[in-house]
């Protein structure tokens, strides 16, 4: 569905014994949807509709967690 400005549209829930190793879970799944979940990046205005493109910083960061 349609969703207004400001409106939350991901919950990352994680478990840790330690809070560092789930704040690093919780930024290594968002990381990973905002390079591979394109269903959330379309955005609709008044002259049409159009994908957003992945902003280089974010492939960056995805690809950080890989090395």
């Amino acid at each position: 569905g349609q969703l207004q400005l400001q409106d939350q549209i991901v919950f990352v829930g994680v478990c840790s014994a330690h809070r560092a190793d789930a704040f690093a879970a919780c930024a290594f799944i968002m990381d990973a949807l905002k390079t591979s979940a394109p269903f959330w990046k379309k955005e609709l205005s008044k002259t049409g509709e159009h994908w957003v493109g992945q902003k280089a910083s974010d492939v960056a960061r995805g690809e950080a967690w890989s090395k």
